[in-house]
Protein backbone atom coordinates (compact mmCIF):
# COMPACT_ATOMS: atom_id res chain seq x y z
CA UNK A 1 0.00 0.00 0.00
CA UNK A 2 1.29 3.67 -0.25
CA UNK A 3 0.00 6.97 1.94
CA UNK A 4 -2.03 8.42 -0.94
CA UNK A 5 -4.73 5.47 -0.77
CA UNK A 6 -4.92 5.79 3.16
CA UNK A 7 -8.14 6.81 4.86
CA UNK A 8 -8.03 9.09 8.27
CA UNK A 9 -10.47 10.25 10.15
CA UNK A 10 -9.77 12.86 12.49
CA UNK A 11 -12.15 12.63 15.30
CA UNK A 12 -12.56 16.07 17.32
CA UNK A 13 -15.67 17.08 19.62
CA UNK A 14 -15.71 18.81 23.58
CA UNK A 15 -13.89 16.59 26.21
CA UNK A 16 -15.75 14.26 27.53
CA UNK A 17 -17.66 13.24 24.35
CA UNK A 18 -16.01 9.95 24.40
CA UNK A 19 -13.02 10.97 21.82
CA UNK A 20 -10.57 8.01 23.02
CA UNK A 21 -13.17 5.41 23.20
CA UNK A 22 -14.10 5.95 19.45
CA UNK A 23 -10.52 5.99 18.37
CA UNK A 24 -10.09 2.61 20.78
CA UNK A 25 -13.40 1.30 19.18
CA UNK A 26 -12.51 1.70 15.57
CA UNK A 27 -9.37 0.56 16.50
CA UNK A 28 -10.25 -2.86 17.84
CA UNK A 29 -13.36 -3.61 15.98
CA UNK A 30 -12.44 -2.03 11.87
CA UNK A 31 -8.76 -2.54 11.87
CA UNK A 32 -7.98 1.06 12.10
CA UNK A 33 -4.60 3.02 13.82
CA UNK A 34 -5.82 5.11 16.50
CA UNK A 35 -3.42 7.80 16.99
CA UNK A 36 -4.12 9.82 20.27
CA UNK A 37 -3.63 13.42 19.81
CA UNK A 38 -2.57 13.78 23.62
CA UNK A 39 0.28 11.26 22.51
CA UNK A 40 2.82 14.51 23.16
CA UNK A 41 1.35 15.52 26.18
CA UNK A 42 1.21 12.27 27.94
CA UNK A 43 5.31 12.22 26.97
CA UNK A 44 6.10 15.48 27.97
CA UNK A 45 9.20 13.96 30.28
CA UNK A 46 10.90 13.95 27.10
CA UNK A 47 12.06 17.89 26.69
CA UNK A 48 11.23 18.00 23.30
CA UNK A 49 7.48 17.32 24.37
CA UNK A 50 7.40 19.05 27.12
CA UNK A 51 8.32 22.15 25.53
CA UNK A 52 5.42 21.33 22.99
CA UNK A 53 3.03 20.93 25.48
CA UNK A 54 4.17 23.90 27.88
CA UNK A 55 4.16 26.15 24.47
CA UNK A 56 0.68 25.05 23.72
CA UNK A 57 -1.11 25.76 27.31
CA UNK A 58 0.53 28.93 27.36
CA UNK A 59 0.79 30.46 23.95
CA UNK A 60 -2.33 32.55 24.92
CA UNK A 61 -3.43 32.41 21.15
CA UNK A 62 -0.37 32.89 19.35
CA UNK A 63 -0.14 30.24 16.44
CA UNK A 64 3.90 30.14 16.31
CA UNK A 65 3.14 28.74 19.98
CA UNK A 66 0.65 26.32 19.74
CA UNK A 67 0.90 25.04 16.11
CA UNK A 68 4.37 22.80 16.78
CA UNK A 69 2.08 20.59 19.16
CA UNK A 70 -0.79 20.19 16.12
CA UNK A 71 1.76 19.78 13.67
CA UNK A 72 3.54 16.98 15.51
CA UNK A 73 0.16 15.26 15.93
CA UNK A 74 -0.72 15.52 12.53
CA UNK A 75 2.96 13.78 11.49
CA UNK A 76 2.23 10.89 13.83
CA UNK A 77 -1.10 10.70 12.04
CA UNK A 78 0.76 10.72 8.96
CA UNK A 79 3.55 8.23 9.76
CA UNK A 80 0.84 5.71 11.06
CA UNK A 81 -0.89 6.16 7.36
CA UNK A 82 2.30 5.13 5.55
CA UNK A 83 2.10 1.71 7.31
CA UNK A 84 -1.75 1.26 7.90
CA UNK A 85 -4.83 1.92 4.89
CA UNK A 86 -6.70 3.10 7.98
CA UNK A 87 -5.96 5.64 10.56
CA UNK A 88 -7.83 7.43 13.58
CA UNK A 89 -6.36 10.53 15.28
CA UNK A 90 -8.62 12.11 18.12
CA UNK A 91 -8.10 15.25 19.58
CA UNK A 92 -10.50 18.41 21.36
CA UNK A 93 -9.11 20.69 18.90
CA UNK A 94 -11.47 23.11 20.28
CA UNK A 95 -10.96 25.88 17.02
CA UNK A 96 -11.11 25.36 13.66
CA UNK A 97 -8.19 27.25 12.87
CA UNK A 98 -5.99 24.51 14.81
CA UNK A 99 -8.21 21.94 13.01
CA UNK A 100 -6.86 23.73 9.62
CA UNK A 101 -3.41 23.11 11.04
CA UNK A 102 -3.40 19.55 11.37
CA UNK A 103 -5.85 19.00 7.81
CA UNK A 104 -3.08 20.65 6.12
CA UNK A 105 -0.18 19.09 7.54
CA UNK A 106 -1.78 15.58 6.78
CA UNK A 107 -2.27 16.68 3.64
CA UNK A 108 0.94 18.31 3.16
CA UNK A 109 2.13 14.40 4.47
CA UNK A 110 0.47 12.76 1.69
CA UNK A 111 -2.65 12.10 2.38
CA UNK A 112 -5.24 13.30 -0.66
CA UNK A 113 -8.11 15.44 0.91
CA UNK A 114 -10.48 13.38 -0.03
CA UNK A 115 -9.05 11.04 1.90
CA UNK A 116 -9.65 12.67 4.81
CA UNK A 117 -13.38 12.61 7.10
CA UNK A 118 -13.59 14.78 10.11
CA UNK A 119 -16.30 13.33 12.82
CA UNK A 120 -17.67 15.72 15.47
CA UNK A 121 -19.10 14.25 18.49
CA UNK A 122 -22.09 15.69 19.97
CA UNK A 123 -23.32 14.99 23.18
CA UNK A 124 -26.60 15.92 26.03
CA UNK A 125 -24.41 18.29 28.17
CA UNK A 126 -26.54 17.00 31.33
CA UNK A 127 -25.25 13.66 30.41
CA UNK A 128 -21.54 14.63 30.11
CA UNK A 129 -21.70 16.48 32.81
CA UNK A 130 -22.93 13.69 35.40
CA UNK A 131 -20.54 11.36 33.97
CA UNK A 132 -17.62 14.05 34.42
CA UNK A 133 -19.07 14.65 38.07
CA UNK A 134 -19.05 10.51 38.44
CA UNK A 135 -15.16 10.33 36.87
CA UNK A 136 -14.04 13.06 38.95
CA UNK A 137 -15.63 12.01 42.38
CA UNK A 138 -14.05 8.22 41.90
CA UNK A 139 -10.68 10.08 40.50
CA UNK A 140 -10.69 12.28 43.80
CA UNK A 141 -11.05 9.51 45.85
CA UNK A 142 -8.22 7.26 44.79
CA UNK A 143 -5.89 10.12 45.36
CA UNK A 144 -6.96 10.62 48.92
CA UNK A 145 -9.11 13.36 48.86
CA UNK A 146 -12.83 14.24 48.61
CA UNK A 147 -14.31 15.57 45.26
CA UNK A 148 -14.79 19.21 47.42
CA UNK A 149 -11.14 19.40 48.13
CA UNK A 150 -10.15 18.10 44.20
CA UNK A 151 -12.39 20.73 42.74
CA UNK A 152 -10.74 23.74 44.13
CA UNK A 153 -8.40 22.70 41.40
CA UNK A 154 -10.69 23.12 38.78
CA UNK A 155 -13.92 24.72 39.80
CA UNK A 156 -12.65 26.76 42.30
CA UNK A 157 -15.08 25.03 44.68
CA UNK A 158 -15.74 26.57 48.23
CA UNK A 159 -18.84 24.96 49.68
CA UNK A 160 -20.21 22.47 51.42
CA UNK A 161 -20.77 18.68 49.43
CA UNK A 162 -20.55 18.85 46.02
CA UNK A 163 -23.24 17.04 45.09
CA UNK A 164 -23.70 15.59 41.75
CA UNK A 165 -26.93 18.10 40.92
CA UNK A 166 -24.65 21.53 42.28
CA UNK A 167 -21.42 20.08 39.90
CA UNK A 168 -23.99 20.20 37.05
CA UNK A 169 -25.32 23.68 38.11
CA UNK A 170 -21.75 24.94 38.65
CA UNK A 171 -20.57 24.10 35.42
CA UNK A 172 -22.92 25.85 33.52
CA UNK A 173 -22.72 28.72 34.97
CA UNK A 174 -19.45 28.61 33.70
CA UNK A 175 -19.20 28.90 29.88
CA UNK A 176 -22.24 26.78 29.40
CA UNK A 177 -20.55 23.63 30.84
CA UNK A 178 -17.12 23.77 28.90
CA UNK A 179 -15.19 25.48 31.13
CA UNK A 180 -12.24 25.06 28.20
CA UNK A 181 -14.36 27.79 26.26
CA UNK A 182 -16.59 27.74 23.46
CA UNK A 183 -16.24 24.40 20.75
CA UNK A 184 -16.16 25.99 17.55
CA UNK A 185 -18.78 24.18 15.47
CA UNK A 186 -16.91 22.09 12.44
CA UNK A 187 -18.21 23.29 9.20
CA UNK A 188 -17.08 20.08 7.29
CA UNK A 189 -17.74 17.53 9.83
CA UNK A 190 -19.86 14.65 10.08
CA UNK A 191 -22.00 15.10 13.15
CA UNK A 192 -21.92 12.22 15.31
CA UNK A 193 -24.35 12.16 18.66
CA UNK A 194 -23.27 9.97 21.79
CA UNK A 195 -25.65 10.93 24.07
CA UNK A 196 -26.58 7.34 24.45
CA UNK A 197 -23.55 6.28 26.35
CA UNK A 198 -24.34 3.19 25.08
CA UNK A 199 -24.26 0.72 21.76
CA UNK A 200 -25.74 3.45 20.45
CA UNK A 201 -22.50 5.38 20.18
CA UNK A 202 -20.91 2.37 18.17
CA UNK A 203 -23.67 2.00 15.50
CA UNK A 204 -23.40 6.30 15.08
CA UNK A 205 -19.95 6.17 14.43
CA UNK A 206 -20.37 2.94 12.07
CA UNK A 207 -22.75 4.65 10.12
CA UNK A 208 -21.35 7.88 9.20
CA UNK A 209 -18.67 6.23 8.02
CA UNK A 210 -20.42 3.29 6.43
CA UNK A 211 -18.58 0.87 8.46
CA UNK A 212 -20.42 -3.09 9.13
CA UNK A 213 -19.76 -4.83 12.52
CA UNK A 214 -20.51 -8.24 13.67
CA UNK A 215 -23.27 -9.19 15.24
CA UNK A 216 -20.99 -10.82 17.90
CA UNK A 217 -19.72 -7.41 19.11
CA UNK A 218 -21.90 -6.56 21.98
CA UNK A 219 -21.25 -3.36 23.70
CA UNK A 220 -20.17 -5.09 26.97
CA UNK A 221 -17.78 -6.97 24.83
CA UNK A 222 -16.81 -3.69 23.07
CA UNK A 223 -15.88 -2.15 26.28
CA UNK A 224 -13.94 -4.85 27.52
CA UNK A 225 -11.35 -4.34 24.54
CA UNK A 226 -11.41 -0.93 24.26
CA UNK A 227 -11.83 0.64 27.68
CA UNK A 228 -8.02 -1.06 28.60
CA UNK A 229 -6.09 0.21 26.24
CA UNK A 230 -6.78 3.82 27.74
CA UNK A 231 -5.75 2.88 30.94
CA UNK A 232 -2.69 1.33 29.39
CA UNK A 233 -1.65 4.68 27.99
CA UNK A 234 -2.60 6.73 31.37
CA UNK A 235 -0.26 3.87 32.92
CA UNK A 236 2.30 4.33 30.95
CA UNK A 237 2.56 8.27 31.39
CA UNK A 238 2.98 7.53 34.80
CA UNK A 239 5.81 4.51 34.06
CA UNK A 240 7.96 7.21 31.64
CA UNK A 241 7.51 10.21 34.19
CA UNK A 242 5.40 11.93 32.15
CA UNK A 243 2.37 12.14 34.75
CA UNK A 244 5.15 13.71 37.34
CA UNK A 245 6.35 16.56 34.37
CA UNK A 246 2.83 17.40 33.61
CA UNK A 247 2.37 17.95 37.66
CA UNK A 248 5.14 20.09 37.69
CA UNK A 249 3.91 21.57 35.07
CA UNK A 250 0.93 22.95 36.12
CA UNK A 251 2.29 23.62 39.63
CA UNK A 252 4.92 26.46 37.47
CA UNK A 253 2.19 28.03 35.28
CA UNK A 254 -0.77 27.53 36.62
CA UNK A 255 -2.59 30.46 38.41
CA UNK A 256 -4.59 28.67 40.59
CA UNK A 257 -3.70 29.08 44.21
CA UNK A 258 -5.28 25.56 44.47
CA UNK A 259 -2.76 23.69 42.63
CA UNK A 260 0.04 26.10 41.95
CA UNK A 261 3.24 26.37 44.46
CA UNK A 262 4.02 29.19 46.88
CA UNK A 263 7.17 29.29 48.63
CA UNK A 264 5.52 29.76 51.84
CA UNK A 265 3.51 26.23 51.51
CA UNK A 266 4.18 24.33 54.28
CA UNK A 267 4.83 20.15 53.76
CA UNK A 268 1.11 19.95 54.44
CA UNK A 269 -0.02 22.44 51.84
CA UNK A 270 2.16 21.30 49.98
CA UNK A 271 1.62 17.56 49.90
CA UNK A 272 -2.39 18.35 49.34
CA UNK A 273 -1.52 20.36 45.99
CA UNK A 274 0.22 17.09 44.63
CA UNK A 275 -2.88 15.35 45.33
CA UNK A 276 -4.68 17.62 43.98
CA UNK A 277 -2.85 17.78 40.91
CA UNK A 278 -2.70 14.07 40.64
CA UNK A 279 -6.38 14.07 40.29
CA UNK A 280 -6.17 16.28 37.66
CA UNK A 281 -4.13 13.74 35.57
CA UNK A 282 -6.46 11.24 37.18
CA UNK A 283 -9.06 11.80 35.72
CA UNK A 284 -7.70 13.63 32.46
CA UNK A 285 -8.55 17.04 33.69
CA UNK A 286 -5.43 18.52 32.09
CA UNK A 287 -7.28 18.02 28.44
CA UNK A 288 -9.15 21.26 29.34
CA UNK A 289 -7.25 22.96 31.82
CA UNK A 290 -5.74 26.02 30.51
CA UNK A 291 -3.52 26.43 33.60
CA UNK A 292 -3.72 29.87 33.44
CA UNK A 293 -7.65 29.70 33.96
CA UNK A 294 -9.91 27.46 36.07
CA UNK A 295 -10.69 24.50 33.81
CA UNK A 296 -12.24 21.06 33.75
CA UNK A 297 -13.31 18.12 32.16
CA UNK A 298 -12.51 14.55 30.95
CA UNK A 299 -13.29 12.17 28.36
CA UNK A 300 -14.79 8.82 28.07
Amino acid sequence: MTIQNAQVVYVVGPSGTGKSFTGDYLQVVHGYKHVDGDGPLKSCANPTYYEMTNNMITSNGKRELWSPYFEEIAKRAVDAAKHNDKVVLSHATYQQEVRDVVIEKIVEGGVPRDHITIIELTIDMEVRLRFLYRRNKRGAEQSGITIEEGSKSYLQWEGDELTEEKFVKAMLKSNGGDAFGVFEDCPIATKVDVSGRDISHCDNIDKALGLNRSDDWTYDSICDKVLPLDKERDAEMVANGSAEALGKLMAKVSTNPAIKDDDNDTEEEKELKQKRRSTIIETKSWRNIDFGKLDLEDDE
